[in-house]
């Protein structure tokens, strides 16, 4: 009778692993090929965008709708690259950064928002420090940051992502950064536009 039970469980220990092991690469997967797929999306912008101001000038686009890609946001020095797509659902966060919507968009005035998870695209900020660059390239164009400022704050103060003097750009991620499951704080980095 034990020993049906002992292997009944281990059976189920190791299909439960299996399962989780899947589940955790099939993630992986769907989040290298959005990535990828944005990329290619991105140059195919950048492309149209020159194609066109070669011809004449450009006509005036919509705003971005959610899940459209914004740009690549890469922070050179902690080798940190992540595709941008526009809104900050948990579906758009499991595949790459979301631009906060309601704030300013890139190019435009403002402070630009963006955030990501702790545990994937950005785990690298947790080595930021003042004066790094951060690049961010959209179909417009190319945008340079120095950090500023970091800061932890609760959840619920969203002034951080109000334009302020060195707040030209802010990314948002939970902290701790090794915290297991749902952290209770959020790491901000902020940064200002470089001429």
């Amino acid at each position: 009778m034990w020993r049906r039970r002992l292997l009944w469980l281990g059976s189920a220990l190791i299909v439960g692993g299996a399962s989780m092991f899947g589940y955790y690469f099939w993630m992986q997967y769907s989040a290298d090929r959005a990535q990828r797929e944005a990329r290619a999306s991105l140059d195919r912008l950048i492309e149209a965008q020159r194609a066109g101001q070669r011809r004449s000038q450009p006509a005036a686009r919509p705003g971005p709708r959610t899940g459209d890609v914004i740009g690549e946001l890469t922070v050179p020095r902690l080798h940190l690259s992540v595709m941008v797509f526009e809104g900050a659902t948990a579906g758009i966060l499991k595949i790459g950064a979301g631009h906060i919507p309601a704030t300013a968009l890139p190019g435009g005035g403002g402070n630009v928002a963006i955030a990501a998870h702790r545990d994937t695209f950005f785990r690298p900020l947790r080595l930021v420090r003042e004066h790094d660059t951060i690049v961010l390239k959209t179909s417009d164009g190319t945008l340079r940051y120095a950090v500023t400022s970091t800061q932890i704050v609760a959840p619920s103060d969203v002034d951080v992502l109000a334009k302020a003097p060195g707040r030209d750009l802010t990314l948002v991620t939970c902290y701790p950064f090794y915290y297991v499951g749902s952290a209770p704080k959020r790491f901000i980095v902020h940064a200002r536009k470089l001429s």
